[in-house]
C-alpha cells in the first residue's frame, strides 16, 4: 500500500523547506493536509511528487512547492479573507483555510461543485467555492485581505484587483512568451505596487489573455 504520509513528510524536507518556505503554520499544514484526496484517483500516488499533473480541462494542477511559495508570499494573517482563483479541486484552498478566517474560490463549473464537496469531506469548513467566470471574481463577499490566482496571466482585470482592499496583498504569474515571473503586490491607492519573487512559467489561463482593458 502506497505510505502517502512518508511520500508527505518527503515532499516538505525535500521539495518546500529548500525552497526557503518559512512559514511555521503553513510548514505544519503542508504536513497533514492529504493532497491525495483533491486530486484523481489515477493521480493520487503522485500527490507529493514534482510531477505535472492536469485537470480534466487540460489545465495544469499547480504543483505543491510552487502553491507553498506563493501562500507563504502573502502572508497570510488569522482574520484574512482571501480570494482564491482557478484553485481545481482545492487543495491550496484547504492550506489557506488554516492560516485565515475565509477562503472563497471560484471556480469553473464542473469543478466547483466537486472541490467544495471535498473541502468539505475535510473539514475545511470555511472555504466557499462559487462556480463563475475568473476574471469576475466575487464582489459579494469582498473586499478581500489578499488575492491568490492559480494559472499565468498576461493581464490582471481591474475588475478584480478592484476587489482587494488598500494594503491588500496579490500574488500572480505574468507570462510573456516562453518566460513568466511570480509577483507580489501591494494594493496601494496609486494603484499596485509590483515586485518579482521569482521566474516560474505556466500556461495562461483564457480569462487572462491581454484581449482586454488591465491594471499592470
Amino acid at each position: 500500500m502506497f505510505d502517502y504520509k512518508k511520500a508527505r513528510k518527503n515532499m516538505v524536507d525535500n521539495q518546500i523547506r529548500p525552497s526557503n518556505v518559512t512559514n511555521r503554520d503553513l510548514l505544519r499544514s503542508l504536513s497533514w493536509v492529504q493532497r491525495e484526496n483533491f486530486l484523481s484517483l489515477e493521480d493520487s500516488t503522485l500527490s507529493y511528487s514534482e510531477t505535472d499533473l492536469r485537470l480534466e480541462d487540460g489545465r495544469d494542477i499547480t504543483n505543491p512547492r510552487l502553491i507553498a511559495k506563493m501562500i507563504d508570499s502573502l502572508k497570510i494573517k488569522k482574520e484574512d479573507i482571501v480570494l482564491s482563483i482557478a484553485p481545481g479541486l482545492g487543495y491550496s484552498c484547504a492550506l489557506m483555510a488554516t492560516l485565515c478566517n475565509l477562503v472563497v474560490a471560484v471556480e469553473r463549473e464542473g469543478f466547483a461543485e466537486e472541490a467544495q464537496n471535498r473541502l468539505v469531506e475535510g473539514g475545511f469548513d470555511n472555504v466557499i467555492v462559487i462556480p463563475g467566470e475568473f476574471a469576475q471574481g466575487s464582489v459579494e463577499h469582498g473586499p478581500y485581505d489578499a488575492l491568490i490566482i492559480e494559472g499565468g496571466l498576461e493581464i490582471l482585470p481591474e475588475n478584480l484587483s478592484n476587489q482587494v482592499k488598500l494594503g491588500g496583498r496579490i500574488v500572480a504569474i505574468f507570462v510573456e512568451g516562453k518566460f513568466g515571473q511570480c509577483n507580489f503586490g501591494i494594493k496601494t491607492k496609486a494603484g499596485i505596487d509590483w515586485r518579482v519573487l521569482f521566474e516560474v512559467s505556466c500556461p495562461i489561463l483564457p480569462e487572462f489573455k491581454n484581449n482586454q482593458e488591465f491594471v499592470f
